[in-house]
C-alpha cells in the first residue's frame, strides 16, 4: 500500500487549523457571554445651552416672567455646568445626572430728569436625578425603561434700585426652594455605523408628590472617537410645572448640548 506523506502532512495541517479555530471561536464565545457579567462604567462632562422661558414666584418677590432667547444665551448665562455617570451590570444599571445653572437678566425703566427703576433678578438652579434602569430589549436598537428620583433646588433673588427726586433706595429680596419628583423614563439607542449612533430619551414625574407634573426629552447624536471615548451633542427640553405655598416655578428649559463619554 502506498503512503502519501504529503497529503498526510497536508490533512493533518488542515485539521490543525479547524482545531485552532475551533478554540479561538470557543474563547470568544466565552468572553462575549462573560462580558455583561462585568460592570460597565461611562462618565459624561457636558454643557447644556437652555433657553429659559416661563414665570418664576419665590416668597416675597412678585410674579416674574422670563425670556431668556437661544440668541442671548451667552450673555444671560453666567455659569452652567453638567456631567452625568452610568454604572450598568447585565440588563441592570444606575444613573446619576447633576446639573447647576445660573442665569440673570435685567431691566430699566424711568426718564431723564424723572424717577429711574434699575432691577435684577438672579436665578439658580441645581438638579440632582439618580435612576435605575432596566434593558428590556438588546438586538440592533437597545432600549431600556427608567425609574427614579429627580431633586430641584431654586433660588431667586431680584434687586431693585428706584431713584426718586434725587433720593435713592435698594430693594432686595430673595427666595428659595427645594422638593424631589419621581419619575419614569425610556431610552432606545440606534446604531448608525460603526462610529455613529442615534440616542431617544423621554421621561415624565411630579405626579403631584413634587412638581404638580415635569418632563423632558432629549433627542442626539453620539460619534465614537476610540473604543473609551465619544462624543455626543444634541437637543433637550425640560418642563417643570411646580406650585406650592406662594412659589411658583412654571418653566421650560430648552437648548443644545454637547458633551465627551469617557468609558472604564
Amino acid at each position: 500500500m502506498h503512503f502519501n506523506i504529503s497529503a498526510f502532512l497536508a490533512r493533518k495541517a488542515r485539521l490543525r487549523a479547524s482545531a485552532m479555530c475551533l478554540l479561538a471561536w470557543s474563547g470568544l464565545a466565552n468572553a462575549q457571554s462573560a462580558s455583561p457579567s462585568e460592570w460597565q462604567f461611562e462618565l459624561t462632562p457636558y454643557l447644556w445651552a437652555a433657553r429659559m422661558n416661563g414665570d418664576i414666584q419665590a416668597g416675597p418677590l412678585p410674579k416674574t416672567t422670563l425670556d431668556m432667547k437661544f440668541s442671548d444665551i451667552l450673555s444671560t448665562l453666567d455659569f452652567g455646568f453638567m456631567s452625568a455617570f452610568e454604572a450598568r451590570k447585565g440588563q441592570w444599571g444606575l444613573l446619576f445626572d447633576g446639573m447647576y445653572m445660573k442665569n440673570s437678566d435685567s431691566a430699566s425703566a424711568g426718564r431723564p430728569g424723572g424717577p429711574t427703576v434699575d432691577a435684577k433678578m438672579t436665578l439658580r438652579q441645581t438638579m440632582l436625578s439618580a435612576a435605575m434602569f432596566y434593558r428590556i430589549a438588546e438586538g440592533d436598537v437597545p432600549v431600556d425603561i427608567i425609574g427614579g428620583l429627580r431633586y430641584n433646588s431654586i433660588d431667586a433673588e431680584a434687586k431693585i434700585n428706584a431713584a426718586i427726586n434725587g433720593l435713592t433706595g435698594t430693594i432686595k429680596e430673595d427666595g428659595r426652594k427645594h422638593w424631589t419628583d419621581p419619575y419614569v423614563g425610556i431610552r432606545a439607542r440606534y446604531p448608525i455605523n460603526d462610529r455613529w449612533a442615534a440616542t431617544a430619551y423621554a421621561d415624565i414625574g411630579g405626579f403631584n408628590v413634587g412638581s404638580d407634573r415635569t418632563w423632558q426629552a432629549s433627542l442626539g447624536l453620539s460619534y465614537a472617537i476610540s473604543k473609551t471615548a465619544t462624543a455626543n451633542f444634541g437637543y433637550r427640553y425640560l418642563r417643570t410645572d411646580y406650585d406650592d405655598s406662594g412659589f411658583l416655578y412654571d418653566m421650560r428649559n430648552d437648548g443644545v448640548y454637547g458633551g465627551v463619554s469617557f468609558r472604564f
